[in-house]
C-alpha cells in the first residue's frame, strides 16, 4: 500500500486505473450507474476491485471539495470497510475529452507517463 509521498506500487497503480475506469463508467451510463446503486459490493468485484470476503462496501456518493488523492482512495478501501467514492456529478468534464484523453483516463493508460485518477491524482 502506498504512503504519504511515496510512488503507488503496481498492485496500487493496477487498483488505481481499474477505480478510475469504474467511476467513468459510471458517469458515462446509466444503466452501469443503476447496477451500483442497486449493489455496490457486486459492482466493486464486476470491476475488478479487490474486495475481500465479507468485508461490506460503502458507496460515497458525495460531492468532494478538493482532489481525491491516491493515498485517500487506497486508505479508505483499505479500511475496516470497503469505501467506494463515486461522486454523483464527474470530478472533470469528460464531454470535453476526445477518445484518446478518454480511454487513457478510463484505462489508466497514458503516453506523457503521467498517471491520472478522474484529474485527482497526478503522479510524475
Amino acid at each position: 500500500m502506498t504512503t504519504a509521498g511515496q510512488t503507488p506500487q503496481p498492485a496500487d497503480a493496477e487498483f488505481l486505473n481499474k477505480y478510475t475506469a469504474m467511476m467513468v463508467s459510471v458517469w458515462k451510463d446509466e444503466n452501469e450507474e443503476r447496477k451500483l446503486l442497486a449493489d455496490p459490493r457486486q459492482f466493486a468485484i464486476d470491476a475488478g476491485l479487490p474486495v475481500a470476503e465479507g468485508k461490506a462496501v460503502r458507496l460515497e456518493r458525495g460531492q468532494v471539495d478538493g482532489l481525491f488523492t491516491a493515498e485517500q482512495l487506497l486508505g479508505d478501501w483499505n479500511g475496516a470497510e470497503h469505501v467506494l467514492h463515486v461522486p454523483e456529478a464527474p470530478l472533470i468534464d469528460i464531454s470535453e475529452l476526445d477518445e484518446r484523453e478518454l480511454e487513457a483516463v478510463a484505462g489508466g493508460v497514458s503516453e506523457t507517463k503521467v498517471n491520472i485518477i478522474v484529474a485527482c491524482v497526478v503522479n510524475a
